[in-house]
């Protein structure tokens, strides 16, 4: 094998690992499941408590029909029956206690355990009664009844079912062959052990096949939620900034005392440029929604940075006026074209904007400037504000994250997760370099146009 088809084996064992870790549940997700295991595993003991007296009742039936019939054959001792009794009352009591610890709030953190213990009161305490009296007891129709019960009624975490299957299969085959227990009712063990693993695999496989499948569903379907959630904010984020600026136009032109009002070109010119650009983000949101791209469609064209940032700081010229806030554009005006979407960029400097005004005090100065990088244009949002920590600056582009200094308690944190993730789309990148008393200076990365 030469270099290159080792390095070829190399990538893909690391592909293979990679996916069979999996990305980490979501907390949504997490807590969801949570609940669920406990609303099923109410099911799960219940069920299981009107079905061990059935199977006692049956059981008598059984031995007392067999006992009846006179045949020494099939027969059933006093002991045994004596001993099956006992064995359903130790289920039946250990089932019991699975159904006050779900009552219990301390109990109600561990689902988990809950299920491998009712699980195992099933599968598992009849054998160790049996080991105990030198018997060798196969729950053959427990197994069959259970393991398929416990995949319908609790189908998630997989693991958590492979484990009470391998604990209660593996308690009849080690243990029995190392206490050198036996059934001297069955002529051909060797045999009896394999027909047991063979059929008790494949149940086994088929039951735990269906749990990863439906849970792997639900987590499909809390990520489509969660994407859903996100479309919905971000048009009621990114369409509060237009049309802020123009009521607040509108307010103004109330407030003068002449009649009738008169409206200037200049004001009818950023009333239709506001309402253009929400339908523009409306039509963009909607076409986000639909696309595979990080959320995010993209029209790329090349544009000029510096025209672009003066429309977005003319757009929210009302809102800087109130905030008595000074904003400076040094962006240079003959700057190379960068390749990129108009709108959506629009909406990153506008959130970069909007979010340094909304968690500043008023006479707030920001800065906006470029400069040029191999490839790519390195745009920067700078201010002289109150500044943020470390951590602050390590979470701020997470969804929903919200810093303690925000001001508008209504703010859902939606903006700056919007700004990354359209900065990654066109393949460029975002961060934030701040200390707490220092300002804050944003920076993102664009593609030069070719």
């Amino acid at each position: 094998m030469d270099k290159k088809q080792l390095a070829v084996l190399v990538k893909t064992v690391r592909t293979f690992l990679a996916r069979t870790k999996g990305v980490p549940d979501s907390t949504e997700y997490q807590i969801w499941r949570h609940r669920f295991m406990l609303e099923r595993l109410h099911w799960l003991v219940w069920i299981a408590l009107i079905a061990c007296p059935t199977f006692l009742v049956l059981s008598l039936f059984v031995a007392t029909v067999a006992n009846a019939s006179g045949d020494p054959k099939i027969a059933v001792s006093q002991e045994t029956v004596l001993s099956g009794v006992i064995d359903y009352f130790a289920i039946e009591l250990s089932i019991l206690l699975c159904l006050i610890l779900l009552k219990i709030p301390w109990a109600r953190r561990y689902p988990q355990r809950l299920f491998l213990g009712c699980s195992w009161s099933l599968t598992l305490l009849s054998q160790i009664q049996g080991t105990l009296r030198g018997e060798v007891d196969a729950e053959f129709i427990g197994w069959t009844l259970v393991f398929p019960a416990q995949a319908t009624l609790m189908p998630v975490c997989w693991p958590l079912h492979l484990v009470s299957q391998l604990v209660s299969l593996g308690y009849y085959f080690f243990t029995n062959l190392a206490l050198g227990l036996s059934n001297p009712k069955i002529e051909y063990p060797v045999v009896n052990y394999v027909v047991i693993c063979v059929l008790y695999f494949w149940v086994c496989f088929i039951c735990n096949l269906g749990v990863y499948l439906y849970e792997r569903l639900q987590r499909s379907e809390f990520e489509s939620k969660r994407q859903l959630q996100v479309f919905l904010h971000g048009v009621s984020h990114d369409l509060r900034n237009p049309v802020t600026g123009l009521l607040m136009v509108l307010e103004n032109l109330l407030n003068k005392p002449e009649e009738p009002v008169q409206v200037s070109r200049a004001i009818l010119e950023r009333m239709i440029q506001g309402s253009s650009r929400q339908l523009n983000l409306i039509n963009s949101l909607l076409e986000a929604h639909a696309s595979d791209v990080q959320g995010i469609a993209l029209c790329r064209e090349a544009i000029q940075l510096s025209q672009l940032a003066q429309s977005a700081i003319a757009d929210l010229e009302p809102l800087v006026e109130r905030n008595q806030a000074f904003l400076k554009n040094l962006i240079p005006e003959d700057l190379p074209r960068v390749s990129a979407d108009p709108t959506q960029l629009w909406r990153v400097f506008s959130n970069l904007i909007t979010n340094a005004l909304k968690h500043n005090p008023p006479g707030l100065t920001l800065t906006l400037d470029a400069t040029v990088e191999p490839r790519m244009i390195r745009c920067c949002v700078e201010d002289n504000g109150v500044g943020m920590t470390q951590e602050q600056c390590e979470h701020l582009f997470d969804l929903y994250f919200r810093s303690s200094q925000v001001r508008n308690s209504l703010e859902l944190g939606l903006g700056l997760y919007l700004c990354r993730k359209i900065i990654i789309a066109h393949g460029g990148e975002i961060g934030v370099v701040s200390s707490k008393g220092a300002g804050a200076k944003f920076w993102f990365t664009i593609p030069l146009a070719e």
